[in-house]
């Protein structure tokens, strides 16, 4: 057993530590990647290509959110004729440059704001009734419409839209609107959905199959880091309570510890310092990356919508809506 320790937990050590490195190692490329993102972002601002500028602007917020970047990102959104998406954008600056102690970002975030809402275009969508006892589903351009915002007119960019409604056993109705600018008000009017004919054979994908989202690559680094940090926690323990057991071994064969011991007592004296050093270098490790895996996690973008885990005889099925 001794041996084995020797042999193969001063590689597995290390190798927790290289896992932990590569994952401080993914949050700092992060980094690098969105700033790269924001400085190409701003080339073609001065290009005068917003229709590419903008996408550069929001990938390089998701890696590494900044108020500097949400400000270029909604002046962006304005001059490429997205005025909700860009009065969403400085509304949201106003109150993060206040919390970094920015006054005057946030007041410019505030005029742009104010100057936006007179040109605003709005959608309202009206559903009628319910299916079932059940609300209709609502999806504008992919995305769920809360049940809250029916009825309600919402700011949104000028341009085409789809509006999907669709509820369990029934056919699905869509249309596609076009939003004009500058103050346009748009009306919906979601009609009573058709029961579906039941299908002769087969099965039909569901919307809410077809409806998946992305889980941030960064979570599950920070899952497998604090995982394997807990593991190296735990094995830091062990190590350490077999570290006192060879030096209580080593104790019990000496006449005065350390001297006038067997020559037994001296192999279990020099296990209990390898199974010290051992328990050390672990519980260093797991600390680490339980550590690193806290900030990962905290650190990742959040996909929207929601994510169901269910557990099976030797499987683990993820569905969510995004």
């Amino acid at each position: 057993m001794v041996e084995f320790v020797k042999r193969f937990v001063p590689g597995l050590s290390i190798g927790l530590v290289c896992w932990f490195l590569a994952g401080a190692a993914y949050a700092g490329d992060s980094k690098a990647a969105a700033e790269a993102l924001f400085v190409e972002g701003r080339n073609l601002v001065i290009q005068g290509d917003y229709a590419a500028a903008c996408p550069k602007f929001e990938a390089s917020q998701k890696l590494d959110p900044g108020l500097g970047t949400m400000l270029n990102l909604a002046d962006c959104y304005e001059k490429a004729g997205r005025t909700a998406s860009a009065w969403a954008q400085y509304r949201e600056a106003i109150p993060a440059a206040r919390a970094a102690g920015s006054g005057e970002r946030a007041n410019l975030a505030e005029e742009r704001a104010k100057a936006l809402e007179s040109r605003l275009s709005t959608l309202t969508i009206q559903v009628m009734g319910e299916v079932n006892g059940q609300d209709v589903e609502v999806l504008r351009d992919g995305i769920p419409v809360d049940r809250a915002a029916i009825g309600t007119a919402i700011p949104v960019d000028p341009g085409s839209h789809e509006v999907v409604a669709r509820a369990p056993g029934h056919t699905p109705w869509s249309t596609e609107i076009d939003v004009g600018k500058d103050h346009d008000e748009v009306e919906v009017n979601v009609p009573e959905l058709e029961v579906a004919r039941v299908a002769n054979a087969g099965s039909t994908p569901t919307a809410d199959d077809a409806a998946g989202g992305t889980w941030p690559a960064q979570k599950t680094w920070a899952l497998a880091t604090g995982g394997l940090g807990v593991l190296a926690l735990g094995a830091g323990v062990v190590f350490g309570v077999m570290a006192g057991s060879e030096l209580g071994a080593a104790k019990d064969g000496c006449s005065t510890y350390p001297n006038g011991c067997s020559s037994d007592s001296l192999n279990h004296n020099n296990n209990a310092h390898t199974f010290a050093d051992v328990s050390t270098v672990t519980l260093i490790a797991g600390g680490v990356g339980l550590g690193l895996g806290t900030v990962l996690w905290f650190t990742a973008p959040s996909p929207k919508g929601s994510t169901q885990v269910g557990f099976g005889p030797g499987s683990l099925q993820v569905r969510g809506k995004f």
